[in-house]
Parts: C-alpha cells; structure tokens; sequence
C-alpha cells in the first residue's frame, strides 16, 4: 500500500530514457543478402587486384626478362677459373644457349623448371638451379663434373669425373688415362676405377699415370690395376677396402720395387 502523501517513483520507459529498442532479428532473407553483397565485394576486390597484377607482370613490362645471369661453381662451391680439374668445362654461352631464355618477355613466365631440365642435359653439368631474381632476372646457377680422368672414345679423348660420367670438354694435364671397356656410369668397371682413384691420397694420386678396369667374366667384382711413374705398377683388386688399401699402398711405395700388390691390405707385397 501507498501511504497517504506519498508518490509512487514510476520507471520511464525506453523511450523516455533515450534508449534504443532492441531491433527484432533480421530475417533469414535480409541475413542472406548481406552474405551475398560481401561475396560479391570481395570478388569485385579479387578481380581488381587480380587485373593489376596482369598490368603488372605483363602489360606493363615492370617485370620482364633483362638479364639471365650464369654463375658456374665447382662441387666445392668455388668459382670455376684457371688450369687443372677446376678449369671450365663449359662456357657461359653454352649455358645461355641451352637455356633458351629471351630478354623482354614477363619474367613469370619462364619456365624454370624447364630451363633447369634444358640445362643439365649438358654433359659437363653435374647439377643446376634456376630461379626467378625479381623484378628482371633469371639466375642460372651450375656446378660443373670435375674431372678424375680421361678415356679414349670413338669421338677422342673425353673427361671422366667421380660418378664415372664421360663428358667433353678442355685437355687436362695431370690426369691419369682410364683404360675401360664400356666407360660410363653404369659400367662397374669405370665405377671402381674411379673409385679407387678418389680414395688415394693426394701424394699419390700425382704419381698415377694410367688406371685400368677390367670386368671378372665370372661375375666377380671388377678389378683395378694402377701405372705409376718410373715403370711400377700397383695390383690393386676390387674396389672393397680401398681405404685400407690406399693407407698401406703410400708407404709402401716409399721402398724400392715394380711391382706392389695391395690385394690384400693386411698382406701387401712387393715385387722387385
């Protein structure tokens, strides 16, 4: 009850109190068509940013091809230069050629793929990488086969690196002469020669003039045989333990003798 003189405090309404009625939800069709309407603006967005990067990358001309650029590299990563196995093998006009890009056409249009593919089909080219040096160049990175030897083909005189790939390329002096039957990568022969070749020490390797591979017909493991200066020669075996071989065949060779046979590394012999 209200006591007499007194006034009941009477709350204002929304309306009174300047608030804002609360808005009925929406209907699914209205919620819809705000969906739609930021479907569209961000397609609209899309195919703007879309046709600026067309006008970018090729209307334009602010990212086309200026300049391939061709670094060739050892396997050690030093650049190619000067006299012996680190000479070139190959020119940086081979490498253009090969690679077959023009200047003034969009930059990401090249290929790269494809002129890595173009690329190491040269037979000096151990390895390639291309890629895209935005805005306007094509890097063309090479490591050139280093050579261990050279064997007599049906075209000349040609390089041998580790791996037992023959290629082209410029006389070396220094280099032993492999003698095989089949050269190639997927003879064993040539494997295990240039096998035994890669594992000699360097004071060694110097003395080496002539390395012969030759198959077992019974399906054996191929055999080495090394010709060294001042007439002497080295029975060396299959390519199996060449580690141990090439520890004990060093001094070995620091004695008198012809013949040194190091079939065995736990037995090694010399022939006067």
């Amino acid at each position: 009850m209200t006591r007499p003189g007194t006034r009941r405090a009477v709350r204002p309404d929304r309306a009174d109190r300047g608030e804002r009625p609360a808005r009925p939800p929406l209907p699914d069709v209205y919620r819809r068509r705000r969906r739609l309407a930021g479907v569209l603006v961000g397609a609209v967005v899309l195919v703007g940013l879309g046709l600026t990067a067309r006008l970018l990358l090729y209307d334009a001309g602010l990212a086309d091809v200026d300049q391939v650029e061709v670094v060739l590299t050892t396997p050690a990563g030093t650049p190619v230069g000067g006299a012996g196995p680190d000479a070139p093998m190959l020119s940086e006009q081979q490498v253009l050629a090969a690679a077959g890009v023009e200047p003034g056409g969009p930059l990401i249009e090249v290929d790269v793929d494809a002129v890595a593919a173009r690329v190491a089909a040269l037979p000096a080219v151990a390895s390639v990488e291309v890629r895209r040096d935005w805005p306007h160049t094509v890097s063309v990175r090479v490591v050139q086969r280093t050579p261990i030897a050279v064997v007599r083909t049906g075209g000349g005189p040609a390089l041998v690196d580790g791996t037992g790939s023959v290629f082209p390329g410029p006389p070396v002096v220094g280099l032993p002469d492999l003698a095989v039957s089949a050269p190639g990568p997927a003879d064993p022969a040539t494997l295990a020669a240039v096998g035994v070749l890669a594992a000699l020490p360097g004071d060694v390797r110097v003395d080496v003039l002539t390395v012969t591979g030759s198959v077992d017909p019974a399906g054996g493991p191929a055999q080495v045989a090394l010709g060294l200066t001042d007439q002497r020669e080295v029975s060396w075996g299959s390519a199996e333990r060449s580690a141990d071989k090439a520890a004990v065949l060093g001094p070995l060779l620091t004695q008198p003798g012809r013949l040194y046979d190091v079939t065995s590394p736990d037995l090694p012999t010399i022939e006067r």
